[in-house]
């Protein structure tokens, strides 16, 4: 993305129709290329799952019809979020929508201090009478 101080000014209406237009078609192009890209992720998803990840899903007793990518990939998540890996707790908290996506409507602070051993979350104060 370029900078502001680098961009020109149109010199007629002319030259901004045109560069609108370049403008459109590479957005267009981009639309495209993103919609693809997400395509092919869902056909990954729903594809069954093989190898290792087949093994993994029939220890877990997944039914055969069950076993896609997709359980494969939720399932690997949640034995990492199992043996203490936060991030993929968070992940899966997401995905659930157990968590929202960002902080903006939760604002809250961890704090961690090492060899306390002690872990501080600051949550806002939440308006005891809302309006």
């Amino acid at each position: 993305m370029g900078r502001k101080d680098n961009l020109k000014a149109p010199r007629s209406s002319e030259e901004a129709r045109e560069r609108g237009r370049k403008g459109g078609k590479a957005s267009g192009v981009a639309r495209r290329k993103k919609r693809d890209a997400k395509e092919t992720a869902m056909l990954f998803l729903g594809m069954a799952a093989t190898g290792n990840l087949d093994t993994l899903l029939s220890q877990l007793d997944v039914k055969e019809q069950d076993r896609t990518n997709q359980m494969g990939i939720v399932a690997r998540l949640a034995i990492k979020a199992q043996t203490g890996d936060v991030q993929a707790a968070r992940l899966i908290w997401e995905i659930t929508g157990q968590l929202p996506k960002s902080n903006t409507e939760n604002n809250f602070s961890v704090n961690f201090e090492r060899g306390k051993g002690e872990v501080a979350v600051y949550l806002p104060q939440k308006d005891p009478d809302p309006v």
